[in-house]
C-alpha cells in the first residue's frame, strides 16, 4: 500500500478583531433566507454572526410548506448563551441585533433579556412567495414591545401598510410625495429612530408618479432625530432571484452599521449588494431562486453613486493633489510627525544605534518586496499600456533596490536565503504591508496610486528634512546613516518625487468627486499613519 505525506505549513497567526452581529429570525432550510442568509451576508461584509432561531421552516424556492416555533424556554437560554460571551462588559463585541421572522414568544424573550446596542428590525410578514408568517397580533405585539426606539425598521410597502393599518385607515401611494407623507407618518406611530420603506412593489416613472412601467425605485429613509428624509433612487431591476433579498438588505445594514458606517451609507450599500447579488445569479429552484450572496461588495459609495457636476474637484498644473492630501485638516499633523520622524532625526545626529538601523534594514526589504508586488496590481488595473509600462518600470527599479539591500545584509553576515527566519517581519511592517495588499485587491488604479504614494513622497520630504538637520548640525555620522539619507535628499529622488506628482495629478485632471476625494484623504492618512508606525517599531527594539 502506497503511503503519500502532505506536509501543510502553518499559517500565518495575526489578531482580527471582527464585530458580532446576532440574528434572530426563522431558519430557512433553501439556504436564501432567513438566518442562513444573514449568515452569508454577515460573512460577506467581514463581521460575525450568532443566532438564535425562532421558528424552523420546511420551504423551497416555491413557498413555505410549514413552521414550527422554537419554545421560548429554549429561546431564553440561546439569548442567555450569546449573551454571556458576546455582550455586557467592557469592548464587547457585539454591535447590533437585527431580526427577521418573530414569534411572540420570541419577543418577549427579547424584551427580558434588555438588550442595550442597536436593533436592525425586518418585521418579516409575508415570505417573497407569498406564504403568511406573522398575523395581526403579532404584529401589533411586535409594534408594542420591540420596535419602539429601535435604530432602524426596514419593511417594505406591503409590510409598512401592514403597520400603518394598526394605527389609521388604509392609504394609496400614487406619487413621491404621497409616498414620502406615507414614511414620516408611520415613523411617528412606530416611534422608532430610523425607518426605511423599501418601494420595490411600487415603481415610479421619470416624473415621479407610480407606473406599472416605471423604471425607478425609491427607497425612502427617515431618521425622526434630524427630521431628514433619504430617497435611493435605483434602476428597477426584473429579475426571479428575489427570494431572501429582505433579510439580506437588512443584514447588510446591520453589519455595516456594526463596522461603524452612518446609516445613509450602510443602506447604500446595502442596496448595492442587493443588485449585485441579483443581477449576477444563475436562477436557482423552480420558483423566487435566491441571489448570489458570494458576490464581493462594493463598499465605496462613490463607485456606485452617483453624484452632480458641483461635488467635483479639479486640479492641474497650479493645484498640486499631493499638495491637497498632506496639507488636508485630517492629514496635516500625520503628514508632518511621518516626515519629521525622530527616526530621521537620531540618523542626521548620530544617536540612532546602529541594531535599530539593522533592523530597519530587514524590515524595508520585506516591506519592498510587497512594495514591487503592489507595482503589479497597479499594472493589471491600468487604464492605459502606457500607465503598465510605467508600473513595470517602477518594478525593476524596486528589485535593483532589494539587490542593494541583500549586499548591504551581507557586509553584516546576513544572507537572506539562509536567514529567512532572522529577517521576519514585524507587526508594524505586517500591519502596512497587509493594508497594502488589500488596498490592491479592492481599491482601483487611483487608489492604489494614493496608498502607495506616502512612501515615495513622505521619503522625499524626509530627505530634505534630514538634509536641513545636517546642515544645521553638520556632526560625523557613519558612511551607512549617510548613503541612506543622501539617497533621498539627492536630485535623482526628487526628479522621482516631482514626477509621481505629476502622474498623480494626470489622474484627477478631469475632476474627481468630494466624496471620492474624502475616500483618497483617508487611505492617504492611513498609509502616513502605517509609515510612522514602521518607524516607531525600528526606535522601539
Amino acid at each position: 500500500m502506497k503511503t503519500e505525506y502532505i506536509k501543510i505549513n502553518k499559517p500565518e497567526a495575526k489578531d482580527v478583531a471582527l464585530p458580532v452581529v446576532m440574528t434572530i429570525a426563522g431558519s430557512d432550510n433553501s439556504g436564501g433566507a432567513g438566518v442562513e442568509a444573514d449568515l452569508k451576508t454577515f460573512s460577506a461584509f467581514g463581521v460575525y454572526g450568532t443566532t438564535c432561531i425562532a421558528a424552523l421552516t420546511a420551504q423551497n424556492t416555491k413557498g413555505v410548506v410549514s413552521f414550527e416555533k422554537t419554545s421560548q424556554k429554549l429561546i431564553a437560554q440561546i439569548l442567555k448563551a450569546n449573551l454571556e460571551d458576546f455582550y455586557g462588559y467592557e469592548n464587547a463585541p457585539l454591535k447590533v441585533v437585527k431580526t427577521g421572522m418573530l414569534t411572540k414568544e420570541a419577543i418577549e424573550e427579547i424584551s427580558k433579556a434588555n438588550i442595550k446596542v442597536k436593533f436592525v428590525i425586518d418585521p418579516v410578514m409575508v415570505s417573497t412567495s407569498g406564504s403568511k408568517l406573522f398575523d395581526l397580533d403579532g404584529i401589533k405585539y411586535c409594534v408594542d414591545h420591540l420596535m419602539k426606539d429601535s435604530y432602524l425598521i426596514t419593511p417594505n410597502l406591503p409590510e409598512a401598510k401592514a403597520l400603518y393599518g394598526l394605527f389609521n385607515n388604509p392609504v394609496e401611494i400614487t406619487t413621491m410625495e404621497e409616498f414620502k407623507k406615507f414614511v414620516v407618518e408611520l415613523s411617528g406611530y412606530l416611534k422608532c429612530k430610523n425607518l426605511l420603506v423599501k418601494g420595490g412593489h411600487i415603481p415610479f416613472d421619470k416624473e415621479g408618479n407610480v407606473s406599472q412601467n416605471g423604471s425607478h425605485v425609491m427607497d425612502i429613509l427617515y431618521e425622526t432625530e434630524s427630521q431628514s428624509l433619504t430617497i435611493f433612487n435605483s434602476v428597477y431591476i426584473s429579475s426571479e432571484n428575489t427570494h431572501g433579498t429582505g433579510c439580506t438588505l437588512a443584514s447588510a445594514i446591520a453589519a455595516n452599521v456594526a463596522k461603524d458606517r452612518n446609516l445613509t451609507d450602510a443602506i447604500a450599500i446595502a442596496i448595492d449588494f442587493i443588485h449585485s447579488g441579483m443581477l449576477q445569479m444563475t436562477k436557482l429552484g423552480h420558483g423566487n431562486g435566491p441571489l448570489n450572496h458570494n458576490v464581493i461588495p462594493r463598499t465605496q459609495i462613490t463607485r456606485f453613486i452617483a453624484e452632480d457636476g458641483n461635488d467635483v474637484l479639479k486640479f492641474d498644473e497650479n493645484s498640486d493633489f499631493v499638495d491637497y492630501l498632506t496639507s488636508h485638516p485630517k492629514v496635516k499633523q500625520t503628514w508632518q510627525r511621518y516626515t519629521e520622524h525622530p527616526f530621521v532625526k537620531k540618523l542626521a545626529e548620530n544617536t540612532l544605534p546602529f541594531e535599530s538601523f539593522f533592523y530597519y534594514l530587514k524590515q524595508d526589504y520585506h516591506y519592498l518586496i510587497i512594495y514591487a508586488r503592489m507595482h503589479g496590481l497597479l499594472a493589471s488595473k491600468a487604464p492605459t499600456y502606457q500607465q503598465t509600462h510605467a508600473a513595470a518600470t517602477i518594478i525593476g527599479e524596486v528589485i535593483t533596490e532589494i539587490e542593494h539591500h541583500k549586499k548591504r545584509l551581507k557586509a553584516y553576515n546576513v544572507d537572506y536565503e539562509r536567514d529567512i527566519q532572522d529577517l521576519k517581519p514585524g507587526k508594524a511592517c505586517v500591519e502596512y504591508c497587509d493594508y497594502l495588499l488589500a488596498a490592491g485587491e479592492t481599491e482601483d488604479y487611483l487608489g492604489i496610486k494614493v496608498a502607495l504614494a506616502p512612501c515615495l513622497h513622505g521619503y522625499a520630504e524626509a530627505g530634505a528634512y534630514g538634509k536641513k538637520l545636517r546642515e544645521e548640525n553638520p556632526v560625523e555620522i557613519p558612511d551607512v546613516y549617510k548613503d541612506w539619507l543622501n539617497v533621498y535628499a539627492s536630485d535623482w529622488y526628487s526628479k522621482a518625487d516631482k514626477e509621481g506628482r505629476l502622474a498623480l495629478n494626470a489622474l484627477v485632471a478631469d475632476g474627481i468627486t468630494k466624496s471620492r476625494a474624502e475616500e483618497l484623504v483617508d487611505i492617504f492618512n492611513t498609509v502616513s499613519q502605517l509609515e510612522i508606525n514602521f518607524w516607531n517599531e525600528v526606535l522601539d527594539i
